[in-house]
């Protein structure tokens, strides 16, 4: 086997490029067509792993420049710009909303923008590769590598630092461009595909090269350091990208998530050891690790300063069976659908394991009050099931918990700049739900005392054109529509008294409610409640409150109210987001959208908010509509 050359001294960052046609029998014209630019093995590094890296870091420059001018130069309502650049705009969320869904396989495509990227990446990468001449040399005399396997070699170890810049919770891809890290991992996987690929064109080209000049046996037998670690990087890398797939995650996170690592690990060290300061290989290796291991370290290092070691989470088992998680006097901020890493240190194996839990609370408004971070979990296998045992057998039991987060969440700057605010959620995503109602409230509640107070210092400034409300539009979003459809009877009765009680927490006596809550029930809960009865073209329950404007629901002996009604049947998503948009258009106000569902129920929306955007950009409508998605699994 060869000597591991890179562990002889002197230690050489880069390899030897020196390289002279003396001596070398090559005739002339020989030489002439080996030192062409595509062909050159000594500068190949630079004619195709740069390329790479121009490529990837095209699209983030984009990213940059796209997020810049979006948060930091326009406004939402502030600044909508003339026609050409609303539908400018338009043409972009039609892009970045617009998707597939695949009913077989029960999966929803990446938005049509995401796909005309990979195949932009595609062409780039296949056309880098494949245009290029030869694919093999006509003899020996040329060296063993071979041209096809060369490049593509070069491309894929190129690739590699990106794989690991978008694997982080923390990184500088969401630092810079404010794509969080879920969001990511379409890019993640997609840029893994390449690598890989790249990696099996770097391969077999070495194996038919070898074949064909009748000293693969030999090269076999001599057990040549390139190919013994090529093969077993190959081995750990096939691993990683396909054992990461849904399917295979599913079957247990935290076994998977342990072999992830392991296979990590070996594989770095293999591929480390088979690039053998080839050129500038050892560059991306050190690039590889300014981009991952601070932000590997950073998380470990917040939540040790920040949060501490000892931080105490309470288990409480809901009536409808979700399992309420609530750690107090946390030292954090957090916005609406911003979720947390929560590794539950007292049991067993999935101690080494972090989960993410959406957070369904606000912090505290009040200066001097405490904050509680609570979740609430639909338990199923695994640690969720351990939490919802526990808390069974110990209700408000409390167990250790390190703290990492918060993470991803919406663009607050789209929903306080939004005039009108959709929130659509299906299930277990009746928890993400109560933040978005409990801003609202907040805001709606202050913004009245603040009116009240001017209308007591100046005299009839309720003659205004608008009643009052022009300062108020410019501030927060005006309305809240919530639509949440579930088919548990436990799960209506548990929403609507949470939502009540946060009405009634930060209700003042000015405060006046601008929120319209549509429970739509399916399935079981259908069957759960009195038969139904059609008013109005719709179908209202009859258990529903006295007036349409109100929900009644009896929990704990009391009688709590919330403005809505209930509803039958699974919502027509695609119209109320139509509904939605029109009445924005009409009144020249923006439309936000947030969704939390099932993947049906996301291809509904975003698709229904793409074709508002579309007409926006035809021209029939005016305005804006937005749309952030919040899926129930993204890794």
């Amino acid at each position: 086997m060869d000597s591991a050359a890179w562990l002889t001294a002197p230690l050489q960052l880069t390899g030897s490029r020196d390289f002279t046609c003396d001596g070398s029998g090559f005739t002339p014209e020989q030489c002439e067509f080996y030192q062409q630019r595509w062909h050159f093995w000594y500068i190949a590094d630079y004619v195709y792993a740069l390329p790479t890296i121009a490529f990837f870091m095209t699209a983030l420059g984009i990213s940059i420049i796209g997020h810049v001018i979006s948060s930091q130069v326009l406004g939402y309502r502030k600044f909508r710009g003339p026609p050409i650049w609303q539908k400018l705009i338009a043409a972009v969320r039609y892009l970045s909303y617009r998707g597939f869904y695949v009913k077989a396989l029960r999966w929803n495509s990446a938005p049509i923008g995401l796909l005309l990227l990979g195949a932009v990446g595609a062409v780039y990468f296949f056309c880098m590769d494949l245009i290029p001449q030869p694919y093999y040399w006509s003899s020996l005399d040329f060296g063993g590598s071979p041209p096809l396997g060369t490049r593509s070699g070069w491309m894929a170890l190129a690739c590699m630092p990106f794989v690991f810049a978008t694997a982080t919770k923390t990184n500088w891809i969401t630092l810079l461009t404010g794509v969080s890290h879920e969001k990511l991992q379409v890019f993640h996987r997609w840029t893994s595909y390449a690598f890989f690929l790249l990696a099996l064109m770097h391969t077999f080209p070495f194996i038919v090269y070898h074949i064909r000049f009748h000293d693969m046996v030999m090269q076999v037998e001599m057990g040549t350091l390139f190919y013994w670690t090529g093969i077993v990087a190959l081995v750990f890398q096939a691993w990683l990208t396909f054992a990461s797939h849904s399917v295979i995650r599913n079957l247990g996170y935290e076994l998977f998530k342990a072999t992830h690592l392991f296979a990590v690990v070996i594989f770095m060290i293999v591929f480390f050891w088979h690039c053998d300061y080839t050129l500038t290989s050892w560059h991306y290796f050190i690039a590889t690790a300014a981009v991952y291991v601070p932000c590997l370290v950073y998380p470990w290092l917040r939540t040790c300063f920040e949060y501490g070691f000892t931080q105490k989470a309470y288990v409480h088992v809901e009536d409808n069976g979700f399992t309420r998680i609530t750690i107090p006097s946390v030292n954090m901020r957090w916005k609406p659908g911003q979720h947390c890493f929560l590794r539950f240190t007292s049991f067993g194996f999935q101690a080494f394991s972090s989960h993410p839990f959406t957070i369904c609370s606000l912090p505290s408004a009040r200066p001097n009050e405490k904050s509680e971070l609570v979740f609430y979990i639909r338990h199923q296998r695994g640690l969720t099931e351990k939490l919802y045992s526990h808390a069974l057998k110990q209700p408000g039991a409390s167990v250790p918990v390190h703290v990492d987060g918060p993470y991803g969440g919406i663009n607050m700057q789209r929903y306080i700049q939004g005039d009108r605010l959709l929130v659509v959620a299906g299930g277990s995503g009746a928890g993400w739900i109560l933040p978005f109602i409990e801003l609202f409230h907040r805001w709606n509640s202050t913004a009245a005392d603040e009116e009240q107070g001017k209308d007591t210092e100046t005299e009839d400034s309720e003659t205004q054109p608008d009643g009052g409300h022009r300062e108020r539009s410019l501030s927060g979003p005006l309305s809240l529509r919530v639509i949440l459809a579930t088919r548990d009877a436990s799960t209506r009765t548990w929403f609507l008294r949470a939502v009540g009680e946060l009405l009634s927490k930060h209700s003042t006596p000015h405060s006046s409610f601008d929120i319209d809550v549509q429970m739509y029930l399916t399935g079981e809960a259908e069957r759960d409640v009195h038969m139904p009865k059609t008013v109005d073209n719709a179908t209202i329950l009859s258990e529903s409150a006295s007036s349409s404007k109100n929900i009644n629901v009896k929990a704990e002996g009391q009688q709590v109210t919330v403005p809505g009604n209930e509803l039958y049947g699974r919502p027509e998503l695609p119209l109320i987001v139509h509904e939605e948009g029109t009445r924005a258009a009409e009144a020249g106000q923006s439309l936000s959208v947030f969704v939390c569902g099932p993947a049906t129920m996301q291809n509904d929306v975003r698709n229904a908010v793409a074709e508002e955007n579309l007409n926006i950009l035809k021209g029939s409508k005016s305005g804006g509509v937005y749309l952030h998605s919040e899926h129930f699994s993204w890794a």
